[in-house]
């Protein structure tokens, strides 16, 4: 299991390399359609993606303090279950000016440290009853939702060569 320590250090990292390259781009953009994620996103859209995930595990939290099932584990039940959340979101904050798109992004991101800051290394810890074939600890749950291929805890960091790809070719 990642320690809360450790689970900070790698968000607050791959958050600070998205935001930066993020502050490089002009609205217009960051809000040009097809530019990621093999041409059906926008930085925007990604922001909204990234924040999107951030939220569920704010939920997650929230949802296991009160000893309920968080609403992502019965979300992501199915065939396609995520790329349906991902357009949902995406469709949620399609017509959201970006500014307000990067706003949550950043609320989104210190809710969601303040949270694991918050919590005891006993909470992390705690045995995670909602889907115990999958997950031991509260802090598993929260490292898969904002995993990736490459890991736990590791979700910004699977769009940030296509983010400095895109930061790049407008740069040049």
């Amino acid at each position: 299991m990642t320690s809360r320590d450790e689970a900070v250090g790698l968000l607050e990292q791959q958050h600070t390399a998205v935001a930066e390259l993020f502050a490089e781009l002009e609205e217009d953009a960051f809000a040009r359609s097809g530019t990621m994620a093999g041409g059906g996103w926008s930085a925007k859209d990604l922001a909204v993606h990234l924040g999107s995930w951030e939220e569920f595990s704010v939920e997650a939290i929230d949802a296991f303090r009160r000893g309920e099932r968080p609403a992502i584990d019965g979300r992501l039940r199915g065939d396609g279950a995520t790329d349906r959340i991902n357009a949902e979101e995406a469709g949620r904050f399609h017509d959201a000016l970006p500014k307000d798109v990067l706003i949550r992004f950043e609320d989104m991101h210190r809710r969601l440290i303040g949270e694991i800051r918050g919590m005891g290394d006993e909470v992390w810890a705690s045995p995670y009853p909602f889907v115990p074939d999958l997950f031991d600890t509260l802090g598993d749950r929260i490292g898969a939702i904002l995993g990736s291929d490459d890991g736990d805890f590791m979700h910004a960091s699977a769009h940030l060569p296509d983010l400095r790809a895109y930061v790049d070719s407008i740069s040049r």
